[in-house]
């Protein structure tokens, strides 16, 4: 027959394993984020750009960009924004979305999330198309591979402890149990 603590450890075991989701890490606040570009003149528009999560991940990169206008400084809200981003290190399909405001944190500024495909160097392009002309603005940004780290944290170190901590119970259980022994 099975003891009760083993029943109850097990069970804890269970339910740990199965409340482990993985981190979708497309978004705003998932990593960190990293002002690329700050002021950039961009035609009749100056914009920023923010990167996240930091640093990028195949598959995970997502682009917060604003957009003003130079002469006012005005948000420009109403313009087309599309995002490229095409692969400098070997052959890689280019990535291209439109950028809007559903995705972004902030509701004048828009969002866009590019799946790159391969670790390394990308051009990435910002087109501007509003009422005051175009503009386009660019970087390169190093994409790496994602890290298992994040992984064997996530599942290891809850594991470890409770894997000490059904050690030390059982340690107390023997130690109670010689205790009671005659001797």
């Amino acid at each position: 027959m099975t003891r009760p603590w083993a029943r109850v450890a097990l069970l804890t075991l269970a339910l740990t394993l199965l409340s482990v989701t993985p981190a979708d890490a497309g978004g705003p606040g998932t990593g960190g984020r990293r002002v690329r570009l700050e002021d950039e003149p961009a035609g009749p528009y100056v914009v920023r750009v923010v990167t996240s999560p930091t640093p990028p991940r195949i598959e995970t990169l997502y682009l917060e960009i604003r957009v003003e206008e130079a002469a006012s400084g005005e948000l420009v809200t109403d313009a087309t924004v599309l995002a490229r981003a095409d692969y400098l290190d070997g052959e890689a399909p280019p990535v291209e979305d439109q950028a809007t405001h559903a995705i972004a944190p902030n509701p004048v500024e828009y969002g866009v999330h590019l799946p790159v495909s391969e670790a390394g160097r990308w051009e990435i392009r910002v087109q501007i198309e509003g009422e005051a002309g175009s503009g386009e603005v660019y970087f390169e940004e190093r994409i790496s591979r994602p890290s298992s780290l994040s992984a064997i944290v996530v599942i290891g170190l809850p594991l470890g402890g409770l894997a000490a901590l059904v050690v030390v119970f059982l340690g107390l259980q023997r130690q109670r149990q010689r205790s009671r022994q005659p001797g």
